[in-house]
């Protein structure tokens, strides 16, 4: 195994960049890091692009104290060599979630591309402790996201056709689907569930809406009746309701707002019978 380390420098911008890695057999894994000038860190930007001065990072803190009171709260390692280092508890309510304490660094950025003045990080929030109901309209916006696999499509007859004025069956399967995120780190569980069908039967008359997924012969709920022969392509959409529910805990907290999925059924052929007078049996 091969140490390799690459520098590459660029002019226009006074940075370098730094690219580390190992090599193992025919393989090689590299990690970059992007530096300034002088060989700090790279700095964050704002929002239009310019070089920001400060960077803000949530991360353990230490409580420092000497004997048995607390002199400071600050960085892990901050602490002076007489007294004793202990990690910081953000202390919440049952049933809500500590973050992490939130620290800030500042410094000066140079014309010349390299930094000035930069600071140790100081701590300026002690924590926040959140609740489901924080994490809302997070959540909102992550099941927005969400790949929800469409409802199936469940025809009878079951072979591709059907009659005229013979009642064609639908219905789906009304099954909750569930899924991991993070929001602001912390793991929780978003379950989406069917609430409303819409039924288009491709036949020009109005799609049938309903709260019903239907169900298979006999007890069907869900139908429609041909009147003229032709070919179909019946179309569901599913609206999905969804909840959520921080990772560990049993309450579930509704979401805002509704999905959508749509599925189609192989293309329906319809038939019309028509009788016919014979001279002899049919056996």
């Amino acid at each position: 195994v091969a140490a390799l380390v690459i520098t590459i420098f660029t002019a226009a911008s006074a940075s370098a960049a730094s690219i580390n890695g190992d090599s193992d057999e025919d393989a090689v894994i590299l990690k970059a890091t992007d530096v300034s000038a002088d060989g700090t860190a790279h700095r964050p930007k704002n929002s239009d692009g310019t070089p920001a001065s400060s960077e803000y990072r949530r991360m353990p803190a230490a409580l420092c104290h000497n004997a048995d009171f607390t002199t400071t709260k600050g960085q892990i390692g901050s602490c002076a060599d007489s007294e004793v280092e202990g990690e910081y508890q953000v202390s919440c309510q049952e049933g809500e979630i500590a973050l992490e304490p939130v620290f800030v660094q500042t410094w000066t950025n140079n014309p010349d591309g390299t930094i000035t003045g930069l600071t140790g990080w100081t701590l300026l929030n002690e924590g926040d402790c959140l609740t489901a109901v924080d994490l809302a309209p997070l959540a909102e916006i992550e099941f927005q996201r969400l790949t929800i696999t469409p409802s199936p499509v469940t025809v009878q007859p079951p072979d591709g056709w059907t009659l005229v004025n013979l009642e064609t069956i639908t219905y789906t399967t009304p099954t909750p689907q569930t899924f991991a995120a993070t929001l602001l780190g912390i793991p929780v569980t978003i379950e989406a569930t069917p609430a409303t069908y819409t039924w288009d039967y491709d036949d020009g008359t109005t799609p049938t809406q309903t709260t019903d997924p239907g169900a298979p012969y006999p007890a069907q709920s869900v139908f429609h009746t041909y009147t003229d022969e032709g070919t179909a392509t019946i179309t569901l959409d599913t609206t999905w309701q969804g909840r959520f529910q921080i990772t560990g805990t049993s309450t579930w907290t509704p979401i805002t707002g509704t999905a959508r999925t749509t599925a189609t059924a192989p293309p329906l052929t319809i038939y019309e019978a028509r009788s016919r007078l014979v001279t002899d049996p049919l056996d």
